[in-house]
């Protein structure tokens, strides 16, 4: 009985040692395993698979889409490549304009850069525009300037130019001719074009010329009161040359031909000298001494030139002591830089109660008479430079030059 009991127990563990292998069998085996009494599952339809939605994976960057585009909105950086300006040109009392253009590799402006600009001492500071241009506003006085600018490290300098304002009037007073017919008046002409202006208009009346370059002095001065003294209106044209074209530091008023009939004519005078009646109203004389008054002048000089053994007869510039306070010290100082005699009277009018010059004086005015000697109707290089020498020592004296 117990042998019987032992074989089974034996059969029995052989069995189950055997249903494990076949387990193991089943993972690994590439044979058919049949299982009977178990519903056939069905299979997904694989078109159903195919056609249906596509499975997507958040990784795939192909299938990340959007309708809106990202606009690519960096600003464009602006380096400065260019700073453009040029010279500028003004006459004294007309404002002018400096512009200083910044720009880029493309040529477009750049806008509110600091530019700073020096002229002489000031110092500005203005940023530039919408269009890259700075802009700086000027209205000096008559005068050469060098502008200096910097920006975005770029710097240079320029330069600003204020001439004389001049402007001619004609004053209609029955006195006129043409004396571009003086050959010797012609063939000293300086090529200028105020100079021009001023001998054509003789044809009509007396010229008048007014240079303005600044806040100063004002100077009157005259020349051809006595129609056959050349050297000093040929002077008087190279005043009007150089005033054209050089700074002034005040005003200055020239009449270069005042007897025009007796110029035309070769003649002193007409029949009125009118450097004998600058006392008697309504005379051309007496007109010029009320226009020195009303423009509130603060000296006069009336040029001639004298004969050989005439009175004065030499180079000399006269004035007086009174009531004019500043004349005796500006008949000194012409007469020593100019280099010519001098004679001081003690009263205006002491000699020659009909003098231009004097009765400028009796208004307070300082003014002188200025000569150079040689025969009428005669121009000399010296006596030219002699006459114009004591022009400019007038307007030095006077802080104008």
């Amino acid at each position: 009985m117990k042998r019987i009991y032992l074989v089974l127990l034996l059969t029995a563990v052989l069995l189950s040692i055997s249903a494990v292998s076949a387990t193991d069998d089943f993972a690994i085996s590439n044979d058919t395993l049949e299982i009977d009494n178990v519903d056939e599952m069905p299979l997904q339809n694989q078109a159903d698979l195919n056609q249906g939605e596509e499975l997507q994976s958040d990784d795939d960057p192909a299938l990340e889409t959007s309708t809106d585009t990202v606009a690519n909105d960096t600003k464009k950086v602006q380096v400065p490549s260019k700073a453009t300006t040029k010279n500028v040109k003004s006459t004294y009392g007309t404002p002018a304009k400096f512009t200083l253009k910044l720009t880029d590799q493309d040529g477009e402006g750049i806008s509110g850069k600091l530019v700073t600009f020096k002229v002489n001492d000031k110092v500005y500071k203005i940023k530039t525009d919408s269009k890259g241009i700075a802009t700086l506003k000027l209205n000096y006085k008559a005068g050469k300037y060098t502008i200096k600018y910097s920006v975005s490290g770029f710097t240079g300098k320029n330069t600003y130019t204020v001439n004389n304002k001049v402007t001619m009037t004609i004053l209609k007073w029955g006195n006129k001719g043409d004396v571009s017919k003086i050959n010797l008046i012609k063939k000293n002409m300086p090529k200028n074009k105020w100079v021009k202006e001023a001998v054509d208009a003789t044809k009509k009346g007396n010229p008048l010329l007014k240079f303005q370059g600044g806040k100063g002095k004002t100077v009157f001065i005259t020349a051809g009161v006595h129609g056959n003294e050349l050297s000093s209106q040929v002077a008087a044209m190279k005043l009007i040359n150089y005033l054209s074209k050089h700074p002034i530091k005040g005003t200055v008023y020239v009449i270069p031909f005042v007897n025009i009939n007796a110029i035309t004519h070769k003649v002193r005078h007409t029949g009125t000298d009118y450097n004998r009646v600058a006392h008697k109203s309504g005379t051309i004389s007496n007109k010029i001494v009320n226009l020195v008054s009303k423009y509130d002048c603060d000296a006069y000089g009336d040029f001639h030139t004298t004969q050989p053994g005439g009175i004065p007869g030499k180079d000399i510039v006269m004035g007086s002591a009174g009531p004019a306070k500043k004349c005796k010290s500006m008949t000194n100082y012409i007469a020593k830089h100019a280099k010519v005699h001098k004679k001081i009277y003690k009263y205006a009018g002491e000699q020659y109660p009909g003098a231009l010059a004097d009765n400028v004086n009796k208004k307070g005015i300082p003014g002188v008479i200025c000569e150079v000697m040689l025969p009428h109707n005669t121009v000399t290089a010296k006596t030219v430079k002699t006459s114009y020498s004591m022009m400019r020592y007038l307007l030095k004296f006077n802080s104008v030059i």
